[in-house]
């Protein structure tokens, strides 16, 4: 193996997929040179784990060589999983008492919450914003009117609040969850009302941190790229932090490097050809 071995930590929604939840043809023959090349890939995202897998197995019918390391992050670093050895190394889940809490307060905000099992979204009931999000995130939902009742037991990584009315919605619930869990939660908006609630040292900056000691990569190898607020860590972590050209004004201007193309125009190609 090379001794010095690039790695790629790219998020997946508005930065390595186009919204048509597919990669161009260059995209691929870019990812299989730097698979041959010797470097690693890690998906970065916001997504839950079997979903980024999903995304994650797309790749492989897509690009012609396999990677030597090849890393899940998934719940906005909460977890970290090797995809070659196929264990979870990291964990940080949410703890299990604050479910009920914050699914209270969802309710006093009328605002829509979700969580996770390792393999399914457990919603409160089937609407709007539940079929919106499972159109993307194509895995099965579990309905239950108290859903720590569907978790039985086991801490989540992760609870989500969507609104299909925008961020804007979501502000006043989250400065009260702020406000009331600081010192517990963090909370970040991942796309246009998607607010992510995880725990206060869940963050992709920490996971990328994480892996480059495990791996004894130094830090000036790896690249990151994504678009919104989730990313900002990781993007801030890395030896060489991209924002997308589609990326949120806010990313942008704390970005060191900022792509000229959109992810739609395949933006990671040219983070990739710098990293040849």
């Amino acid at each position: 193996m090379r001794t010095d071995q690039k790695l790629l930590f790219t998020d997946i929604d508005g930065t390595l997929l186009k919204s048509d939840q597919t990669i161009s043809h260059e995209t691929a023959e870019l990812l299989s040179l730097l698979a041959r090349d010797g470097h690693g890939l890690i998906l970065s995202s916001g997504r839950p784990f079997g979903s980024i897998l999903q995304v994650m197995e797309y790749l492989h019918t897509r690009i012609s060589a396999p990677f030597s390391r090849e890393y899940i992050i998934a719940n906005n670093g909460a977890q970290v999983y090797d995809c070659i050895a196929k264990e979870t190394i990291l964990e940080k889940r949410l703890s299990y008492d604050l479910v009920d809490p914050l699914q209270a307060l969802a309710e006093e905000y009328n605002v829509h919450i979700q969580t996770y099992t390792d393999t399914n979204i457990i919603c409160t009931c089937d609407d709007a914003e539940t079929r919106s999000y499972q159109k993307r995130i194509i895995l099965p939902v579990l309905i239950s009117p108290r859903l720590s009742d569907a978790l039985q037991g086991k801490a989540p990584y992760k609870m989500l609040a969507l609104s299909l009315k925008g961020s804007d919605y979501l502000m006043p619930f989250k400065n009260r969850l702020l406000a009331q869990y600081q010192n517990r939660l963090a909370c970040i908006f991942s796309g246009n009302g998607y607010l992510e609630i995880i725990d206060k040292s869940a963050d992709k900056g920490n996971a990328l941190r994480f892996l480059t000691e495990h791996l004894q990569i130094p830090i000036q190898y790896t690249y990151a790229a994504g678009d919104s607020e989730n990313d900002l860590g990781m993007i801030r972590a890395a030896g060489y932090g991209y924002a997308m050209a589609n990326a949120t004004d806010s990313v942008k201007s704390a970005a060191p490097f900022v792509t000229l193309s959109t992810n739609e125009e395949g933006g990671v190609g040219e983070i990739i050809r710098a990293m040849l």
